[in-house]
């Protein structure tokens, strides 16, 4: 089987040569030096840029940047340009079938990033979207579709969602619905996908806030933190998820300009929090399981001491060390690499919303529990739950309503879908208690529960009946729309 596999990927790059050199397709003038690796490994696709910087997702690669293809093999392999015909690529994702690319990319300088497929030997090129913004970071979904960031606005005023659309490129529709600038990351085997976001989630981020990772279903609901919070000027992006069910993401300072990599940080199944797999002076920019518990990364050089550029490297998950240079390039950073190879397809999640509900359900066990109070519990009585929303433009606040909290800290309140909400407990003379400061949402006949105010994402509630839902089988409306709705009269 293994010779079967050596024969195919040889033979592959041989057409594939052919087929380049017939179509006179021009290489960016990189100077490229000898990969040195296993003819075991898959072919990789992977990301050659001049400059790398932090200065966020459509100023990553100022000096432009070329998707590319290695097969792995003798001395004489090569890498092949796949993107000779734009300005910038990135993002690069393979189908589950391992037989096409999708990838973000740019025709010119001044265009605008769009969405595009193509067959894994370059062949097929496809534009997918036509966003009136820039759209990146796109991921494979089962049922024919992508999901992607989306991001528009100018300066201060710039903002990003997730969206998903067919592969056609139709029935585009964003999943978040709040602030936080959202940003894709990934998709689990569960069918949930990972997406980073500023924590907590405000109007109007800056370079003090911290960016960490939430997952949430395909349809915008169930928006959870993915464990434990975010370090303080932290940002956690990069992740993927290994075979073992392991999220292994980067973890790095949040600074602006040339960027100076991070650390590979873990959080393995059960567990409560992350681990941090390397050390604090590691410069690492992006992570892909190569095979079974060997990744291949992109690193900062360590030899000679001038490279400042990120090479290909293995790493060994069980010995958390650096392996084998993959590839250099003396003149270009080498970052995103992903194998040419199928993968399994994710669980279909099958959304139970109802899109023509304008409202959806939230059911508190107990607000008294808060990682924020002494011993996790607030103190006081609390009396009742105020329901404030954000509205366009200005970010402008507004009350919804309020909603009794039972004995035990329980409550149960109907509150507008797909708008930004967040929740102030008050006591018996209307004093604000504990006020939650991020926004989230739900979506369209959404019933959500949470555990506490500002819980733990990691822990299990305790067993035992609300006393919300025992006292009355249906939640307080919150707003005069929503009890117009409710009645029939406006």
């Amino acid at each position: 089987m293994k010779l079967f596999w050596i024969t195919l990927a040889a033979g592959l790059f041989l057409r594939l040569c052919i087929l380049h050199a017939v179509s006179g397709a021009t290489e960016v003038p990189f100077v490229r030096a000898a990969p040195t690796h296993s003819q075991t490994d898959p072919a990789i696709a992977f990301i050659e840029a001049p400059i790398v910087t932090a200065n966020g997702l459509t100023k990553r690669f100022p000096q432009g940047s070329r998707l590319v293809r290695m097969t792995p093999g003798a001395q004489a392999a090569s890498v092949l340009p796949l993107t000779p015909e734009f300005y910038a690529a990135s993002d690069p994702q393979v189908s589950f079938d391992g037989t096409r690319i999708l990838f973000s990319a740019q025709r010119t300088k001044s265009a605008l990033w769009q969405i595009w497929e193509m067959a894994v030997d370059g062949t097929g090129l496809q534009q997918i979207t036509h966003c009136t913004g820039d759209c990146l970071q796109p991921k494979y979904l089962p049922q024919n579709q992508i999901v992607y960031t989306s991001v528009d606005g100018k300066g201060a005023h710039r903002t990003s969602t997730i969206y998903i659309c067919q592969i056609s490129g139709k029935s585009a529709h964003p999943i978040t619905f709040g602030p936080g600038n959202f940003q894709v990351e990934t998709v689990l085997h569960s069918g949930r996908v990972v997406v980073s976001a500023e924590s907590p989630l405000l109007p109007g981020g800056n370079l003090h806030q911290s960016r960490t990772l939430f997952t949430l279903r395909p349809d915008g609901s169930g928006l959870t933190l993915l464990r434990d919070q975010a370090m303080p000027n932290q940002n956690r992006s990069g992740a993927i998820e290994l075979a073992d069910g392991t999220i292994l993401f980067l973890q790095t300072k949040n600074v602006a300009g040339n960027s100076a990599g991070g650390q590979l940080a873990s959080i393995r199944p059960g567990a409560l929090r992350a681990s941090v797999l390397t050390g604090p002076a590691a410069a690492y920019q992006s992570a892909q399981e190569l095979r079974v518990a060997t990744l291949v990364v992109a690193r900062h050089g360590s030899a000679p001491a001038s490279d400042k550029n990120f090479n290909l490297y293995t790493f060994d998950l069980a010995g958390k060390s650096l392996g084998d240079v993959l590839y250099r390039n003396a003149k270009a950073s080498s970052v995103q690499a992903v194998p040419l190879t199928p993968h399994a397809l994710p669980r279909i999640y099958w959304s139970i919303l109802h899109p023509t509900v304008q409202t959806g359900r939230i059911l508190c066990l107990d607000s008294y529990i808060s990682q924020d109070a002494p011993n996790g519990r607030l103190i006081g009585r609390i009396a009742s739950v105020r329901v404030v929303t954000l509205e366009q433009p200005g970010n402008r606040e507004r009350i919804v309503g309020d909603a009794p909290v039972e004995s035990d800290g329980s409550f149960y309140a109907t509150v507008p879908a797909d708008a930004p909400i967040r929740f102030e407990l008050l006591g018996p003379k209307g004093k604000i208690l504990h006020a939650q400061r991020s926004w989230i949402w739900v979506r369209h006949g959404e019933d959500r529960g949470c555990q506490g105010c500002h819980d733990s994402p990691a822990l299990a509630p305790a067993n035992h009946f609300p006393m919300a839902l025992r006292r009355f089988n249906t939640p307080t409306l919150l707003g005069g729309e929503l009890r117009a709705q409710q009645s029939g009269r406006p």
